[in-house]
């Protein structure tokens, strides 16, 4: 058989666009695999056979060896090729070829599906790959290979609508191990997880008493290639050095017409280098990076290998540092979520520094109050100032159920501690000397009055400043963002700083004068703030009616700071939202050392939309 690739190129005058099929085969006739086409991956640990077949030659030792060469079949396809394995087959002698992938590199993290041949059932399966994720979607016969050598002709077949089905034609002298024609394995599956392919590859697990016995012929693709309309996405930035940094991309990149330029007088850099899977660019500047300065990072012209180029173009960094209290704080908590909807809660960086949370785990408390076993951000995760971060075992579901903003900061987590409905303590600790970062104990009665029930509610912070365990912290996430703002800034969040500018003549005043208590998101509670001329006093602060009659007392003799603010969120002392209307803010006002009395009086308005 010849090596033949052929790019068929057909026009349809009335499509929008074109179909292209591709034909390739490889029998490696021509004694090497570098050339028509071109292999790459662990080289060394291949040869091609006198009887001109690829053979596995790796060390004796366990290996994870493979090849790859560029293949963009996908749709209308099939996928042919021969295997031998002179070993029966187990967990850790078994073959693998990648039919589909996004990468060159196979023997890690990669989308795309595979047929595996062997395991401990001694079966041909066909394997979907996600990152790290495998699901098996074909489910081959059991004990079908489970003889040696063994010598199987495979064929993949994949319709237009994603039907993939999987057939194989053994060889042996053993009439048990032995198919006349093509037999199907399992049933055929429609997935389109995935869509699209760059690679097609072959790999061998083996143990050293194994390392030869792999060996790979006949292989035959042909199908049409997956219009690629989707742009490249800017998945990672991080400083590695003093005066370099890494930027990782979620496909091979062209970066022929790119350029790069960082702010705050770092410049362009002097070195650009792509990595060998084209996916991570490596820059290094003349100049170094300082500590406590946050970079802009402009990529401008970047594009994917189909000319889609790279919307997000501008990321930011900075020097990583660690975590101490008060930088960190938990932000959002989703405790009694809708059935199928997961538990989440938020973070939020409260610093000016470009936090690095690999030494911080999340945590609850057991009824003794000790500690449970830690669970862990994701790997390399990094906050920028004042930077939102939902975590979740599901957080596709977490965007579709709250619509957030593409924007919004969520990440999946494996481990996670269930947070009780009736309350509970959520922790952020930090790892080396288990200082405690943050802490909430929370409670079902720290929502909102219109809220009946806190299913599918969750408890927004209303100022990252704001004391971590005082209820007045905390707010019902408002109705307009279906209860819950996962990854991005709360609905209830408010500045510290005032909105309203106060009375000089008066130590207190309202923040707004008037409000709207009805869980809307705007203005849904009354800061009282106040700044006093003088040490040594004590306050009794409550609220009157227009008819003289108290609603409910804010706080009695309590010391007062040089300034600060109270929130009254329109409530009774029953927990009752009180009626829209005008209402008296009374400041009785008394310091202990002179004697000296003040009593203050001013409107606050309680409205309705």
């Amino acid at each position: 058989m010849k090596k033949t690739l052929i790019l068929v190129i057909v026009l349809f005058p009335l499509l929008v666009f074109s179909q292209n099929s591709i034909e390739w085969s490889d029998d490696f006739s021509d004694g090497d695999f570098t050339n028509n086409p071109t292999w790459s991956g662990i080289t060394d640990n291949f040869i091609v056979n006198a009887e001109k077949q690829l053979q596995l030659n790796a060390p004796k030792e366990v290996s994870r060896s493979y090849l790859s060469t560029r293949s963009e079949v996908f749709d209308d396809a099939t996928w042919e090729f021969w295997v031998k394995i002179n070993n029966t087959t187990s967990a850790n002698n078994y073959s693998m070829v990648y039919i589909i992938s996004d990468r060159l590199d196979i023997s890690g993290d990669v989308n795309g599906y595979y047929v595996q041949i062997g395991n401990t059932a001694d079966e041909i399966s066909l394997y979907k790959q996600r990152g790290s994720k495998r699901v098996k979607i074909i489910d081959g016969v059991d004990k079908s290979i489970d003889t040696k050598p063994v010598i199987v002709s495979i064929r993949v077949t994949r319709t237009k609508d994603g039907e993939f089905s999987l057939f194989r034609k053994r060889e042996s002298t053993n009439s048990a191990f032995n198919d006349a024609d093509w037999i199907q394995e399992g049933v055929s599956v429609v997935d389109n997880d995935i869509q699209g392919s760059k690679y097609f590859g072959v790999l061998a697990q083996s143990t050293k008493s194994n390392n030869k016995n792999y060996i790979f012929d006949n292989i035959s693709v042909r199908g049409d290639r997956l219009l690629d309309v989707t742009p490249p996405v800017w998945l990672d930035l991080r400083l590695v050095e003093s005066n370099q940094m890494v930027l990782t991309f979620s496909e091979e990149v062209d970066l022929s017409d790119a350029d790069f330029i960082v702010d705050n007088g770092i410049g362009a850099p002097s070195s650009v280098q792509l990595s060998a899977g084209n996916t991570v660019v490596t820059l290094t500047f003349s100049q170094n990076f300082e500590n406590g300065v946050i970079y802009t990072v402009q990529a401008n012209n970047v594009k994917d290998l189909a000319g889609n180029p790279l919307e997000n173009t501008e990321q930011k960094i900075g020097i990583l540092e660690d975590v101490m209290p008060g930088d960190l704080v938990i932000n959002e908590i989703m405790f009694d979520p809708f059935p199928d909807v997961p538990e989440y809660f938020e973070v939020c960086n409260n610093s000016s520094k470009v936090l690095d949370l690999s030494r911080v785990f999340f945590t609850t408390r057991k009824k003794d109050h000790s500690f449970n076993t830690p669970c862990y951000f994701p790997q390399n995760t990094i906050l920028l100032p004042q930077q939102h971060l939902a975590i979740a075992k599901d957080p596709d579901t977490l965007r579709i159920v709250y619509e957030v903003p593409d924007t919004a900061n969520i990440a999946f987590v494996e481990k996670f501690h269930s947070l009780p409905n009736d309350g509970g303590s959520l922790l952020l600790v930090y790892e080396p000397d288990s200082t405690i970062l943050d802490e909430v104990t929370y409670s079902p009665k720290w929502h909102h009055t219109l809220i009946r029930s806190s299913k599918g509610v969750s408890l927004e912070r209303i100022n990252p400043e704001m004391d971590s365990q005082n209820p007045d912290t905390w707010h019902s996430a408002s109705t307009d963002v279906n209860y819950g703002t996962p990854g991005y800034r709360n609905s209830q969040f408010r500045e510290m700083a005032p909105t309203t500018s106060p009375d000089d003549e008066k130590w207190f005043y309202p923040d707004p004068e008037a409000f709207t208590p009805d869980n809307d998101g705007q203005e849904d509670v009354c800061f009282i703030r106040y700044k006093t001329e003088a040490v040594g006093y004590t306050a009794n602060i409550m609220i009157f009616n227009a008819v003289g009659v108290k609603v409910t007392q804010l706080t009695s003799n309590q010391i007062l700071g040089a300034e600060g603010f109270l929130i009254w969120d329109g409530k009774t002392d029953r927990g009752i939202n009180v009626n829209p209307g005008i209402y008296v803010l009374y400041v009785e006002l008394i310091n202990a050392d002179s004697g000296v009395k003040k009593i203050e009086k001013m409107p606050i308005v309680v409205s309705a939309r």
